[in-house]
């Protein structure tokens, strides 16, 4: 059957011009269909394939990768690029489709890209995502005592996004970039973030698109926390001071609890207005996080993580929590009386670290210090006099650190990575050093996405 609704010729809710940085070569358009049977997912939720020893010898490599494919489907597909690694193609025609496929429920997939994998059943893509983690466990040989399982959020849960917005002659417009592209494709709804921030989405394109000049362009970044929601306004040029303060009246009339205008530095954001500082709770522990704070995709995923690290550290006497940010993962064990050390390259999240437990209660049980954390990191003979170290690094990991940890006496570290990759490097110095790898958390907050979230336990043998 052809396949024609996986073409990506539609226009509609496209606009932009796409900016592709590729070394890869274009295919000429006329170019012959190929038959190409799907043999794996990559890292990235792509199709791999294989052609024939006929194409292969006018290819130069068989290897051919087809989005929105399925492992055991027959495709027909129309080459467009070739690179160093083979062909990249488009999908054409399902010749052979797969059980495991199912329609996507979002009408913007084919073009958004937010989302890889919604054309896969809902089981099969749970099972590639966790296979995916195992896999790369067991080619690294980290011998694991305990699987603790793996949670996945539910639809519609995501608190956190980023948006463009760009005004024209024609309109304004906000949504994601296009799979691949600087094209951006409006959202009439969304299956994964929670309704509350697509609601707030379309007030700021209400808003956005009365106040600002044509040709108008800005990154929107959005943070739906417990008592409202938080804007930074990242801005490509400078905007007057006439600009800001009719956002501020604009946003007065709404429940918007902040809006931030930032340039090139997140962390150095200017308030425009704010009604209230939006706030979040840990452990009876309110917070009210500076403009652009990391928050973690779901509520959902916040409490996983939460309920593991404190089963650890609840008996602790003193713990290290490092890139601690606003405290998401140690607050709760301050309740316990167990003593926190946070250390973060972010002033004003440690701020409000302090300042919100300082209101929670009059000690001296948390104390915060600022450290590049990369660059600088913790020395290993201030390690040792901690009973547990926490740990939620970038997603490039945090080697260096983990180096000074390795040839600590500390008993405990938990690390929580958004990158399994660099958690398993990160993983094996410090097993090489004595530490066993106790038990990984799988969690999904990225729902119907190829990015993972895990959480490990090691203890010094």
């Amino acid at each position: 059957m052809v396949f024609s609704h996986y073409s990506t010729s539609s226009k509609k809710r496209r606009f932009g011009k796409a900016k592709i940085k590729s070394n890869s070569q274009k295919l000429p358009k006329n170019i012959s269909n190929i038959e190409v049977k799907i043999h794996q997912l990559s890292s990235k939720g792509v199709g791999v394939g294989y052609i024939s020893q006929q194409d292969k010898e006018k290819y130069e490599k068989n290897k051919v990768y087809v989005p929105n494919t399925i492992p055991g489907e027959v495709v027909r597909v129309h080459p467009t690029k070739k690179t160093g690694k083979g062909l990249e193609a488009e999908l054409i025609e399902l010749v052979t489709p797969s059980f495991e496929r199912q329609s996507p429920k979002c009408n913007a997939y084919l073009n958004c890209g937010g989302c890889q994998l919604q054309h896969m059943t809902y089981d099969a893509y749970l099972e590639w995502k966790r296979q995916t983690i195992f896999n790369l466990f067991q080619k690294s040989n980290i011998p694991l005592k305990e699987f603790g399982g793996f949670f996945t959020s539910k639809l519609q849960k995501r608190r956190r996004a980023s948006f463009k917005f760009k005004r024209t002659k024609e309109k304004s417009f906000i949504g994601f970039y296009a799979s691949k592209s600087h094209q951006i494709i409006e959202l009439e709804g969304c299956i994964v973030i929670c309704p509350e921030l697509l609601k707030t989405k379309q007030k700021i394109l209400q808003g956005l698109d009365k106040i600002f000049p044509i040709g108008a362009s800005l990154s929107i970044k959005i943070n739906q926390y417990d008592t409202g929601s938080d804007i930074l306004i990242i801005a490509e040029k400078k905007i007057s001071k006439e600009v800001q303060t009719e956002l501020a009246a604009w946003a007065s009339g709404t429940d918007i609890k902040r809006i931030s205008l930032s340039y090139t530095d997140e962390l150095k954001a200017n308030l425009i207005y704010q009604d209230t500082p939006p706030s979040i709770i840990w452990g009876g522990i309110i917070i009210s996080p500076p403009p652009g704070s990391f928050l973690q995709p779901t509520l959902f995923g916040e409490k996983i993580l939460q309920k593991e690290i404190f089963s650890a550290y609840k008996n602790a006497k003193h713990c290290l929590d490092l890139f601690a940010g606003c405290g998401t993962l140690s607050a709760n064990l301050l309740t316990q009386k167990v003593k926190i050390t946070a250390i973060d390259t972010q002033i004003e999240c440690l701020k409000a670290y302090e300042a919100g437990y300082k209101n929670f209660k009059q000690d001296n049980l948390l104390k915060v210090e600022i450290r590049d954390l990369i660059n600088a990191p913790v020395m290993s003979s201030f390690l040792n006099y901690f009973d547990g170290i926490i740990l939620d690094p970038p997603r490039s990991g945090a080697n260096e650190q983990i180096k000074q940890i390795s040839m600590s006496n500390c008993p405990s570290v938990t690390y929580v990575s958004c990158n399994p990759l660099s958690f398993i490097n990160d993983a094996q110095i410090l097993i090489g050093a004595g530490y066993q790898l106790q038990k990984i958390t799988l969690i999904d907050q990225f729902s119907w996405t190829t990015h993972s979230e895990l959480i490990g336990n090691f203890k010094k043998k």
